[in-house]
């Protein structure tokens, strides 16, 4: 017999419940279980540092303009390039999970992306600031690879609040990167003498170090499936190796798929926006120090530690209740009170205390929105 060896067939043990496909019927996270659990904390944490490294330049612009003579169109365009870049990148993450696993997806998008971080190090230009933000941003391509894992570790009566609750924790970075980095940057002062024209520099190695060392653990403590990793399953035959052009054109060939891209841009593309724009905008409307106006708009983002999951939960509720409708029906809802919230923001430009509780509230429907999108589209 030259079949696989014997090893390859043996049915995986678990210690926790699962499903006829090995995938896990519940979310525990304070378990760190292996594969299923281990793979919820490595795929939220890998892309909780795309987003800390990506917005990271946003609470520090009042310093890097300066340093950099930026312009509005400057700062703008580099905005835009940080988030625009990785919508190819997410198209090819698609196939990329679909050919070599969510491990080496998530793993190797950190891992490139690592470089352009240092070397914002060493930017003079706005042309250099454009070109690594893109770079940096292309990081974010990590979502892919996060809401993919879920769906492989667990199964329907769970993966709305896991593919949620590891987005939202994973998309927390943009809030937390809005008080860590001017942070950062404060002790790099210290460090530097007082100048804060090498300090905005110095802060930007810190997020360079996280992508090294979380790409590399992802590409050793994760696991692509509940059976192993893709290479061994095509290797013993228990999975089947698809092309990577056929997975894009099945995607691309279905309407229900551009539809999510329109209205996912609605919400995750919002919030996008906001954790470029938010800092600088409470900076300079209401003449806040650095670190205040960086605490206040880490509140936009600081709501995924629990709005998404909230967002999983009323999906699944009303998934069971009315189906796949019942998902649909909740994205339309929430999205319609987001746009209304936002523009109640945007009214109350002459009070703080008013623009923050609009912003609260207002992030908290994005983030809910995002959850039916992702369970939808697969």
């Amino acid at each position: 017999d030259m079949g696989s060896p014997a090893v390859d067939t043996i049915p995986p043990a678990f210690t926790i419940e699962v499903d006829s496909e090995n995938k896990a019927k519940s979310l525990n996270i304070f378990s760190f279980n292996f594969p299923h659990h281990v793979s919820f904390h490595m795929s939220w944490i890998g892309f909780f540092v795309s987003f800390v490294s990506t917005f990271a330049a946003a609470p520090m612009v009042a310093i890097i303009r300066d340093d950099l003579e930026l312009t509005k169109p400057d700062l703008g365009n580099a905005g835009l390039a940080a988030v625009t870049g990785t919508i190819i990148a997410r198209v090819i993450m698609g196939s990329v999970c679909d050919v070599v696993g969510p491990r080496y997806g998530l793993s190797i998008v950190l891992l490139l992306s690592a470089p352009f971080c240092f070397c914002m190090s060493f930017v003079t230009s706005a042309a250099g600031f454009l070109i690594c933000r893109m770079g940096i941003g292309l990081g974010l391509a990590t979502f892919v690879a996060c809401q993919f894992w879920m769906s492989c570790m667990f199964n329907g009566k769970c993966v709305g609040i896991a593919n949620a609750t590891a987005a939202g924790w994973g998309n927390l970075g943009g809030g937390v990167t809005q008080f860590l980095m001017p942070l950062i940057y404060r002790g790099m002062v210290e460090g530097t003498g007082g100048r804060i024209f090498s300090a905005w520099r110095w802060a930007y190695v810190v997020p360079g170090l996280l992508h090294t060392i979380v790409g590399v653990a992802v590409m050793f403590l994760g696991q692509d499936l509940p059976d192993g990793n893709y290479k061994m399953l095509h290797t013993s035959g228990q999975l089947e190796k698809k092309s990577a052009g056929k997975t894009q054109y099945i995607g691309c060939a279905n309407y229900r798929m551009w539809c999510m891209v329109a209205t996912y841009g609605f919400c995750f593309g919002v919030e996008l926006t906001m954790n470029n724009i938010v800092a600088g905008y409470l900076f300079d409307q209401f003449e806040l120090d650095l670190v205040t106006a960086g605490v206040l708009a880490s509140c936009y983002g600081l709501m995924n530690l629990f709005a998404r999951s909230i967002g999983g939960l009323v999906s699944d509720y009303t998934s069971v209740k009315f189906g796949m409708r019942g998902r649909l029906w909740t994205l339309w809802v929430f999205q319609t009170v987001e746009g209304v919230l936002c523009v109640f923001m945007a009214l109350s430009k002459d009070s703080l205390g008013i623009t923050i509780l609009f912003m609260v509230l207002f992030s908290i429907c994005v983030q809910v929105c995002t959850v039916p999108v992702s369970i939808h589209t697969p």
